[in-house]
């Protein structure tokens, strides 16, 4: 964790889609010190939208002290930057903090 899923009508180009991915990935890793095996990036494009942004961004995350205020702002808006210049559009971002003592995982 974090988990971050990107739905969107269609998808950017291949290269545009790395590069994202790359973004994301060191978001996680430099800004909520997330360890590289717990990421989880994930586009699901083809999606109709019948009211809403073109790209909606959900993030899901596991609370912790050093998650939120600062780091979690920048964490947001550096996903805000890459969503934009992937895909040439705003997103819509959301965020869930998840409690580590109700979660449940494997892997």
């Amino acid at each position: 964790m974090p988990v971050i899923k990107i739905f969107c009508t269609q998808a950017p180009a291949l290269a545009e889609s790395q590069n994202l991915a790359l973004s994301l990935r060191t978001l996680c890793m430099d800004t909520m010190g997330a360890h590289p095996d717990a990421i989880e990036l994930l586009l699901i494009d083809g999606v109709r939208v019948l009211d809403g942004a073109p790209v909606f961004v959900e993030v899901h995350y596991r609370d912790r002290p050093d998650r939120r205020g600062l780091p979690l702002d920048q964490f947001l808006s550096g996903i805000d930057m890459a969503v934009q210049q992937a895909f040439g559009l705003q997103p819509r971002i959301r965020s869930f903090a998840v409690d580590q003592d109700s979660l449940g995982a494997v892997r």
